[in-house]
């Protein structure tokens, strides 16, 4: 496997979901709709409908990092607790253990 834009942790259930299935936010919520009518702010975290019903994206990873802060789309953590750049810039004997052993 390479090192790359998808989680490592994805499984086959998970990169089968639906498109239809990425409707929630960063908290796990259904997004709301947000127009510029709304007088409200736009709010990536609350308005983007970005994340599956786990918080996860397409690629496997989350909007928030390990303390659950928002850091924007794809640059949290995976369902195994590394970010995409942990990923990329891992030796190759360590990228190879997270993915034989699970994280």
């Amino acid at each position: 496997m390479s090192k790359g834009k998808y989680s490592p942790a994805l499984t086959r259930e998970m990169i089968d979901q639906r498109h239809e299935d990425y409707i929630y936010n960063a908290y796990g919520e259904i997004a709301p709709e947000w127009t510029k009518e709304s007088g409200e702010a736009y709010d990536e975290r609350k308005h983007l409908a970005h994340y599956d019903a786990n918080g996860y994206d397409r690629y496997g990873y989350s909007g928030l990092d390990a303390n659950s802060n928002y850091v924007g789309i794809g640059e949290g953590i995976d369902r195994w607790g590394y970010t995409e750049m942990e990923y990329l810039i891992m030796d190759d004997e360590e990228f190879e253990n997270v993915v034989i052993y699970g994280g």
